[in-house]
């Protein structure tokens, strides 16, 4: 009998969160690229040629290794990411580094906002990737109707400098390793 109830239940959760993802907007699913988001900050930047723009373009590819944000050495602060619509939330993805020599974010937290600039939630302080060749994913419960994320640095790795590669939101629940290929980092960054 045990088993039984145990097949209902188990049937009637899946049934739930089917429900809920079916009634999530199609833009939930893969959140990436400036047509979704876009990037501001008061974190000057380096002035070498990485604009905050960049933090949100899609590009991850081999040939362009030099694309994302460089702010001046040593600052930190928030990066103001709006979507357009809102958006439902359950995970980051933080690509540090630009070429990958210890920078980037080490400790930072997300306050996720509504449309009315409502503070409807925020994280835990997680802990940056530090020397990743590809982008780690933070889970967090789903956050609903959410139109700007606040990405609050609150340290730097090692070398001090605040380069990042690129950010995004996506449904997948899997972290990509410095061994995934291109075509797998890409299917995380659609």
């Amino acid at each position: 009998m045990f088993s039984v109830f145990s097949r209902s239940m188990n049937r009637a959760f899946y049934m739930t969160v089917l429900g809920l993802l079916l009634s999530m907007p199609g833009t939930a699913a893969e959140i990436f690229g400036p047509s979704q988001i876009t990037a501001s900050t008061s974190i000057p930047d380096s002035g070498l040629g990485f604009p905050i723009a960049q933090i949100c373009d899609g590009v991850i590819d081999p040939p362009v290794w030099f694309n994302g944000f460089a702010a001046v050495p040593g600052l930190t602060g928030t990066i103001r990411l709006d979507f357009t619509p809102p958006q439902h939330l359950y995970d980051f993805v933080l690509w540090n580094d630009i070429n990958v020599l210890s920078e980037g974010i080490r400790d930072f937290r997300l306050e996720f906002f509504d449309a009315a600039d409502n503070l409807l939630d925020s994280t835990p302080v997680f802990v940056g990737p530090l020397g990743l060749m590809a982008p780690e994913i933070y889970t967090f419960d789903v956050v609903l109707n959410v139109k700007r994320v606040d990405l609050i640095v609150l340290s730097l790795n090692p070398s001090q400098r605040l380069e990042i590669r690129e950010v995004g939101f996506n449904e997948s629940g899997t972290v990509a390793s410095e061994a995934a290929s291109w075509s797998e980092l890409k299917a995380l960054f659609r």
